[in-house]
C-alpha cells in the first residue's frame, strides 16, 4: 500500500513564512538593542554630531563667500575673446 503526502502549503509559502519569522525577529532584536551602543554614549554622539554640523556649516559659508558668478564669467570671457574689453 502507498503512503499518501497531503500538502497543505506549497514550499515556497513555507519558506516565505520561515523568511517573515527571521524578519520578524530581526526587527526585534534590534529594538530590544536600541540603547546598547559600544563605544560612545548619546551625549557624546550629539555632540560630535554638532561638531561635524558646525564643519559643514562653516565650510558652506566659505564657499558662499569665494563663489563667484560664472555667467558674468563666460560672457567676459566671450568679449576678451571676441577683441571687445
Amino acid at each position: 500500500m502507498e503512503k499518501f503526502k497531503i500538502k497543505l502549503l506549497p514550499p515556497f509559502v513555507k519558506g516565505m513564512i520561515v523568511a517573515y519569522v527571521i524578519a520578524a525577529l530581526s526587527v526585534l532584536l534590534f529594538i530590544t538593542c536600541e540603547d546598547i551602543r559600544i563605544g560612545k554614549t548619546k551625549e557624546e554622539l550629539a555632540r560630535d554630531m554638532f561638531e561635524v554640523d558646525s564643519l559643514i556649516k562653516t565650510i558652506h559659508v566659505e564657499m558662499d563667500s569665494v563663489a563667484m558668478d560664472f555667467n558674468k564669467l563666460y560672457i567676459d570671457a566671450q568679449r576678451i575673446n571676441n577683441g571687445h574689453f
